[in-house]
């Protein structure tokens, strides 16, 4: 009774905050361009912030209620924390790729100096094996993959959103039909009802921008239900879309280069259709892929469906195939 109070309490005031800091955002002119509608409305540019104080919020109501103890939400709010601090800085001043990818390393100690994870991943044909010394420098590495592969995809209305949302929810029913410690599925609870509540605001078309703020504090809570969960070979299956895009982009621009400093990997006609960029210096992306395959022209609304099936799908199919791959 008491948890499903807290989220309810928790979806209503990640809505109400929302809201908020879009009108804040509007009056005070934190406005971005979205480049991919004809248009091009200013829309407002951090809603990374809401997302990060639910998910705070989450967890210290979860301590409250003596769903989490004080030290998993000491670690974990504090890893939360150290997403949102340096989304934000990405924000207002902008940090070089390589400063992104060392910064992403630091959400992760909180969890490791805490020990909230077992060095005995599954692993698919072997089982749980023991990775000791190994884990916890895994475990700093997924941080920072996670933080900027989730900005990297997060390149259109509702992607980065979807894609965790995905992620997470069949991550729940991974364990629901897995396991019998259902208390751990709290803070992946926490994670969806958070999501979901803001996930109006930035679905196609929409209103509020996730901003890096967003995706650093979003590919925190991917990193953090895998290793929480220890679902680890589930995300790294249900991430394959995400992989896939920072791989092409990587290796296409031939390093780890400013966004500001590559060619846009689509461009848009008169008319609102996306086409795939023809020069060879634009970096190859999921999105400049999907495009190419269409063989057609795509308008940003049918682009999304797309990605948004693609990004569902994938998380439903790996959840199929780690249950049957024997996953306990």
């Amino acid at each position: 009774m008491y948890l499903a109070l807290m989220y309810i309490t928790l979806a209503t005031i990640t809505f109400v905050l929302t809201m908020i800091m879009i009108y804040l955002e509007r009056k005070y002119g934190l406005l971005c361009v979205d480049v991919h509608k004809i248009e091009r409305p200013s829309i407002p540019c951090i809603g990374g912030f809401s997302i990060a104080i639910g998910f705070l919020l989450g967890i210290s109501l979860s301590y409250v209620l003596n769903t989490t103890s004080f030290i998993e939400a000491l670690a974990i709010g504090t890893s939360i924390i150290l997403s949102l601090v340096i989304g934000i800085v990405d924000d207002l001043n902008g940090l070089k790729s390589r400063g992104k990818i060392m910064l992403g390393l630091l959400p992760a100690l909180p969890i490791v100096i805490a020990g909230l994870y077992s060095p005995r991943p599954w692993i698919p044909f072997i089982g749980h094996t023991r990775l000791t010394i190994i884990y916890p420098i895994l475990m700093l590495l997924a941080f920072t993959v996670y933080q900027n592969g989730a900005n990297m995809i997060d390149t259109h209305n509702g992607t980065l959103p979807i894609f965790a949302l995905s992620a997470h929810l069949f991550a729940l029913l991974l364990k629901l039909f897995t396991s019998t410690e259902l208390i751990s599925l709290n803070l992946v609870l926490i994670f969806i009802v958070v999501l979901a509540s803001y996930l109006p605001f930035n679905v196609y078309p929409a209103k509020i921008f996730n901003g890096n703020t967003g995706s650093f504090v979003i590919g925190s809570s991917l990193a953090i239900s895998a290793v929480m969960l220890r679902a680890e070979v589930y995300y790294i299956l249900a991430s394959i879309p995400m992989f896939i895009n920072g791989f092409y982009y990587i290796s296409s621009v031939k390093g780890f280069l400013q966004k500001e400093m590559v060619k846009r990997p689509t461009y848009i006609d008169d008319r609102g259709c996306i086409y795939p960029s023809i020069d060879n210096r634009a970096p190859i992306t999921l999105v400049r892929i999907t495009v190419a395959l269409s063989r057609a022209s795509l308008s940003e609304k049918e682009l999304v469906i797309i990605l948004y099936t693609v990004f569902i799908v994938t998380s439903f199919t790996s959840c199929i195939i780690t249950m049957m791959l024997g996953y306990s």
